[in-house]
């Protein structure tokens, strides 16, 4: 008996959020997965605070993060990806996903252009593996012809 796969889909809202969940819709179709959702809020400031703060640290993702929670469950509902799990996480993008990728261990990472710079680059190449999708438009075939997609892992 073969485990279920799990993938894992760094989601931002958009177009490309879209083309994302079209594609996990796809992959779910076509084997038995276990799907995880996530959406990275940057909780980072911009700026150095110069006196007391009138707000702890985790007060922001705290109000931030259930109506991305609904945003996100919504949205897996609209693609009708029922089965998905949907999570919030935030912090730093790069180490808030590192973190879940070493916690969760996922076999495949959907990402696209905007989230795949959350990801940190392995030199060593271990981890899930790493399926970057593209837009179809003519700016992303122009585009492509200088700079190609690649398979990796995340």
């Amino acid at each position: 008996m073969k485990a279920r796969q799990r993938v894992l889909i760094p989601f931002t809202h958009g177009h490309s959020g879209s083309a994302l969940l079209r594609r996990a819709g796809e992959i779910s179709a076509a084997a038995d997965v276990e799907l995880l959702v996530v959406s990275v809020l940057d909780t980072r400031s911009g700026f150095e605070a110069d006196g007391p703060a009138g707000t702890l640290p985790g007060d922001r993702a705290a109000r931030l993060a259930p109506p991305e929670q609904k945003r996100l469950e919504h949205d897996l509902m609209r693609h009708g990806l029922d089965q998905a799990k949907a999570t919030v996480i935030w912090g730093e993008p790069r180490t808030a996903l590192s973190a879940l990728i070493r916690s969760w261990r996922p076999d495949l990472v959907v990402c696209d252009g905007r989230t795949r710079h959350m990801l940190r680059a392995h030199a060593d190449q271990e981890g899930p593996a790493l399926m970057t999708i593209g837009r179809d438009g003519p700016l992303a075939r122009f585009t492509g012809l200088f700079l190609p997609q690649t398979q990796g892992h995340a």
